[in-house]
């Protein structure tokens, strides 16, 4: 798998020299190789993609492009990753509605980590949970853990 992912890196490399800089400075080739790093179980690498582009001024990364690396990092339950790429979005304008705040809050579940305010955060926003998002939302409350572990102890 190793040796994979290494030949996987080399070929990447050698397509992005082969392609002049049109094809370097379009979205959907950015899209497609963080995608491609994705899949590959290379989400560090997908995102420095994103994080080379947006510091080098050379355009705005797709909101999909995002939204993979998102999904990923929820997977993963990387809280932390998963954060940082919820504020990239916000930086980019990307409010893409409940969709980013589902990711987010399955990072949480799958880290099984208490998600503070994220109720307060979400009305900040303007976003305001249904009925699954509730449902969610309660998974990974904090107080209603912590009422329950104490009316049992």
């Amino acid at each position: 798998m190793y040796m994979q992912i290494i030949s996987f890196s080399l070929r990447v490399r050698n397509w992005q020299k082969g392609w002049g800089e049109w094809v370097q400075n379009c979205p959907l080739t950015w899209d497609a190789l963080v995608k491609l790093y994705v899949k590959a179980g290379e989400v560090e690498k997908a995102e420095s993609i994103l994080q080379k582009v947006v510091q080098g001024k050379k355009g705005r990364p797709l909101y999909g492009s995002y939204v993979t690396i998102l999904e990923e990092y929820a997977k993963r339950g990387d809280i932390h990753n998963s954060e940082k790429i919820f504020r990239c979005m916000k930086m980019m304008d990307y409010l893409g509605g409940m969709a980013q705040y589902k990711l987010l809050l399955e990072a949480y579940k799958k880290a099984e980590k208490p998600a503070y305010g994220f109720r307060e955060r979400m009305r900040s926003d303007n976003m305001y949970p249904g009925k699954q998002m509730l449902t969610q939302l309660e998974e990974v409350d904090a107080y209603k853990k912590r009422y329950i572990s104490e009316s049992i102890g």
